[in-house]
């Protein structure tokens, strides 16, 4: 049930005070005897809040230091690409991952007009640069993602643009914390002050002209420029707020755009779910602003703060990212003529994506929870397109070359816009088509309280700890856990039958697990299978703990 105040709008007194964030950012440090303030990489970086001693100055200088320390062994000899976000901690983040690439020598490419980097742009950028250069280049995003307002967050993309796999961000994350440790012990690591760090450290870079105007390689601009659909952008405050200005100027497109100045308070938002505030465009309760306008627009997209994520309205609402995933796929094949690749989601996305690609012979890489696991599939043109069910998602360009290896909202929200001009239909009247003759599926997702012991547990899970025989009165007909590409460890489990699945893995920051699960009941059914999932789940963990 949702929060009495979800979709409303925030309230004075949860808007942060960002003097007090940036001062606790610089004067915290992290109590190396607690686990929970060390450095922990998890399915996309480190994330904390000053407040509470989990992401500050230290924090983001011993992580750069490990950077730089590992770097060249990771194939990264070149420059690094800086990007960041609009939340309050990265601008003082931003400082600080500059002092320390200058200490270690590292030439960064910073924005030519000091403006905020989207996640995307940085991706684009490091694939552009290493497609002529011998000494490749790697990349720093500052960001949370759609975290709360008084969150930090900080990710390292590799030489191919995307997330760097867990061998190398298991091996930042022990090297950063060596470095929290020596620091406490009064032992340093490199680093030039702001003020003293040499112009030629500093290059600055064209992302957002560049971007924008590679667009046409990977987007029908022509259609949507053809078409003019009329279209309600909300930039949510995020880092791509110039980014929609510059697309809508420089293609003359035919669209509106609301929360689109600097606002670290995020104090336009309104609350979500469970009453936090969180800037989350594939929420209904986040996106309420949209939603309520819709009437007066052809569609309207959305995306988060560093612009990876995704949401799309239109009049029937918010369209699900496991809608819109199915969808995508089906239209770009059809009309980009892509041969011998295939569509990659996740363990905890639509199974319908697999009925879809067994129709049209198309094959299916089924990965763990991480964008990291389709940046190797999208950069050697295996896929086409690769998404997950929290609305991250990209795609090849049009001659299937690599357009991004990391999640890019801005092209996902321009497809909609494509499909719409093309196809003369939203994303929802188009998926109704898909999904006719082969059921309506019910996705959701529920959280489960449990103790650190009982998540390590989960994340080491047998096939066999899993004792009942049915969900709901239907037979369990496979238990796994493991992905099918690859058979890589999904750290958690996942159970079937003939009309559903659910998924149980830990979550990386909260003492909780999450159950995702889909089901080919209707909305009763989907219920059934989530409290049932949960049941399960508890009693292989209580014989397990």
């Amino acid at each position: 049930m949702a929060h009495k105040l979800a979709g409303t709008p925030v309230q004075e007194q949860d808007i942060i005070d960002v003097q007090t964030l940036v001062d606790a950012y610089f004067d915290n440090a992290p109590d190396i005897t607690d686990p929970t303030q060390l450095v922990s990489f998890g399915t996309s970086g480190h994330r904390g809040t000053s407040l509470n001693g989990t992401f500050t100055d230290l924090h983001v200088a011993a992580i750069t230091q490990a950077i730089c320390d590992g770097r060249g062994q990771f194939g990264a000899t070149g420059p690094l690409f800086v990007g960041q976000d609009t939340h309050a901690l990265s601008q003082p983040a931003l400082i600080t991952v500059l002092e320390v690439l200058a200490g270690n020598g590292v030439t960064a490419m910073v924005d030519a007009d000091m403006d905020f980097v989207p996640t995307p742009s940085v991706s684009r950028a490091i694939i552009r640069y290493n497609e002529s250069h011998d000494h490749k280049a790697d990349g720093i995003v500052i960001t949370p993602s759609h975290n709360p307002p008084d969150n930090g967050g900080i990710k390292y993309n590799a030489t191919n643009g995307g997330p760097a796999d867990t061998l190398v961000t298991k091996w930042i994350e022990t090297r950063a914390n060596e470095y929290v440790r020596a620091y406490c012990e009064l032992e340093g690591f490199k680093r030039i002050s702001i003020d003293n760090i040499e112009p030629d450290r500093q290059v600055p870079y064209d992302y957002k002209g560049l971007y924008v105007e590679e667009l046409s390689s990977i987007i029908n601009m022509e259609a949507i420029q053809s078409a003019k659909p009329k279209v309600l952008v909300n930039a949510l405050g995020g880092s791509g707020l110039g980014y929609w200005r510059a697309i809508k100027e420089r293609y003359n497109l035919n669209m509106d755009i609301i929360n689109d100045e600097y606002d670290p308070t995020f104090s336009f938002m309104t609350y979500d779910h469970d009453g936090k505030v969180r800037m989350d465009c594939s929420s209904e309760y986040a996106m309420a602003d949209v939603i309520k306008q819709i009437g007066n627009y052809d569609l309207a997209v959305g995306n988060d703060p560093d612009y990876d994520r995704y949401g799309i309205v239109s009049a029937d609402g918010l369209t699900s990212p496991n809608a819109f995933l199915v969808t995508a796929a089906d239209y770009l094949f059809t009309t980009r003529g892509w041969k011998d690749k295939g569509v990659g989601k996740t363990v905890v996305c639509t199974t319908m994506i697999d009925k879809w690609a067994a129709v049209k012979d198309i094959p299916v890489y089924e990965v763990p929870v991480g964008f990291k696991y389709f940046s190797s599939l999208l950069f050697d043109g295996e896929i086409g397109i690769g998404g997950e069910e929290s609305a991250g998602a990209s795609f090849l360009k049009k001659d299937g070359t690599v357009w991004t290896t990391d999640k890019d909202g801005m092209v996902m929200a321009l497809l909609a816009m494509e499909m719409y001009a093309v196809m003369g239909a939203t994303v929802d009247r188009l998926y109704n088509n898909i999904i006719e003759g082969c059921g309506d599926p019910r996705f959701g997702r529920i959280d489960a309280a449990c103790t650190k012991a009982a998540k390590a547990k989960l994340k080491q899970l047998n096939a066999s700890s899993i004792t009942a025989t049915e969900v709901d009165g239907d037979a369990i007909t496979n238990v796994r856990t493991t992905s099918l590409y690859k058979d890589m460890p999904i750290d958690g489990v996942r159970v079937e039958t003939e009309t559903g699945w659910f998924v149980a893995r830990p979550s990386g920051t909260e003492d909780l697990y999450k159950i995702y699960g889909e089901s080919y009941k209707g909305d009763k059914g989907l219920i059934a299978l989530l409290t049932a999932g949960e049941e399960i789940v508890t009693a292989a963990l209580s014989d397990e703990v």
